[in-house]
Parts: C-alpha cells; structure tokens; sequence
C-alpha cells in the first residue's frame, strides 16, 4: 500500500534499476545533470528514464520511498537555452539514491553526510556540487562512484 502523495521540489531520473532524485535549490542544474546522466545511460545501453522534472510526488510503500510524476509534465524537462523538450519517462519508480546538489565542495566526507532522511525513509545521498563549482564531468563521477557503493546492496 502506497502511502500519501507528497509535491516535492527536484528531478527523479530512473537509470538502469536505480532511481535517483536530484534535489536542490531552483537554477543549481537539476535538469541539467538529469538529462546528463540519461543520455550517458543511454549511450551505455541502459535504462533512461525521467520520472519528473521541477516536481516530484513522493510516496511510501513497503518497499521504500517512491517517486511519480505530477500528471501535467509527464515526460518533459527544461533544458535551459531551449525550453521544454520530451523525453522518454516512467510512471514511477524507488529512489535509491538522492543527488544533493550543494553549494560547497568538501573533500572528504563523514559517513554521515552520505544518507538522508526523506518521509520516514534512510535513503543514500550523494552530495554533488553545483555546476560552475566544478564541472559535469566531475559531477557524472561523483554520481556513478555513489552508484557503484549502492552496487553490493542493490543486486
């Protein structure tokens, strides 16, 4: 049974089998990196798809948090310097991962800075800092090292 909705400010992505909300402040390149991370899964062979862009609605069930989309952009995403394109998309899926998009980059982080608590639910979190702080390449690494640890308890 799938708990209550919640309208939640980010972009869900689904790569391969691991979901993955990107959260952050508004113009600290969700999208951006989003659309990044798809079109190298793509490339790869591997699952790509958005769940939602700007807004997604969360959820609870017996297996974790869950992410939708809100009904009215289903599909689309800003890509900022070109409007709203259309993407392949889910209707839902786990987030196993949460893509914290930050301000500061730290060079070693605590154990503790790598989970997050979202509705009720412990979720991996990956923080990763914001375009211009460093670049998408950095960024894509940081995602995939974050990924490859979530690896041994994913199957």
């Amino acid at each position: 049974m799938t708990s209550e909705r919640h309208n939640t400010h980010g972009t869900g992505i689904l790569i391969g089998h691991h979901g993955i909300l990107l959260t952050g402040v508004s113009g600290a390149g969700k999208s951006l990196l989003a659309i990044d991370l798809l079109e190298q899964a793509r490339l790869r062979g591997e699952t790509a798809l958005l769940i939602s862009d700007d807004r997604v609605l969360l959820s609870v069930d017996e297996d974790g948090l869950v992410m939708e989309p809100a009904p009215n952009i289903e599909g689309m995403i800003e890509l900022r310097g070109r409007g709203i394109i259309n993407l392949p998309f889910a209707r839902e899926a786990h987030v196993h991962l949460v893509v914290d998009l930050v301000d500061d980059e730290e060079r070693l982080l605590e154990e503790s800075a790598l989970t997050t608590k979202m509705h009720g639910i412990w979720v991996p979190r990956c923080p990763v800092p914001r375009r211009g702080r460093v670049d998408g390449l950095h960024q894509r690494f940081l995602v995939h090292a974050a990924l490859r640890a979530l690896g041994a308890n994913l199957g």
